[in-house]
């Protein structure tokens, strides 16, 4: 893994091998009144994956953000689709209200993405779920 961008309130890494950026906020998140390297780090990040990538990303310790920043959030979202993004897990802990907030982002550019409770399960759901069609043997791609 590479890591992209470290800030305070998020951290993004790329992992290579399996085509996927790995997305992390952080307690500072909640504070954030603007992100100014938040759109350079995504578009940096978003040229170190091909199309067809995936995002595992960790929303566990945010439960609230500044609505002043959805725009900001909403412009990645586009960055991300236009990209060509395969899939999105995102981990919530059950009873914040981070996913609402996500949703609001998400639902906006029909963003595929699947909620899970831990980390764990979402990167086993990405892993099954992350071979791309160019590399699939070709009995396999019967059977599916």
């Amino acid at each position: 893994m590479r890591v992209i961008a470290a800030r305070p309130e998020y951290q993004i890494t790329v992992e290579y091998e399996k085509n996927r950026l790995f997305y992390q906020n952080f307690g500072q998140m909640q504070q954030a009144v603007s992100l100014p390297d938040y759109l350079e780090d995504w578009t940096r990040a978003l040229s170190e994956v091909r199309p067809g990538f995936s995002i595992l990303s960790d929303m566990q310790v945010v439960n609230q953000c500044n609505q002043a920043l959805l725009t900001i959030f909403q412009a990645v979202e586009q960055m991300i689709v236009a990209r060509g993004v395969s899939m999105v897990a995102e981990v919530h802990v059950p009873g914040l209200s981070t996913r609402r907030g996500c949703d609001g982002v998400t639902t906006a550019q029909a963003m595929p993405v699947r909620h899970f409770l831990t980390v764990w399960e979402a990167v086993q759901f990405l892993d099954d779920v992350g071979v791309e069609p160019a590399l699939v043997p070709v009995h396999a791609a019967v059977l599916r």
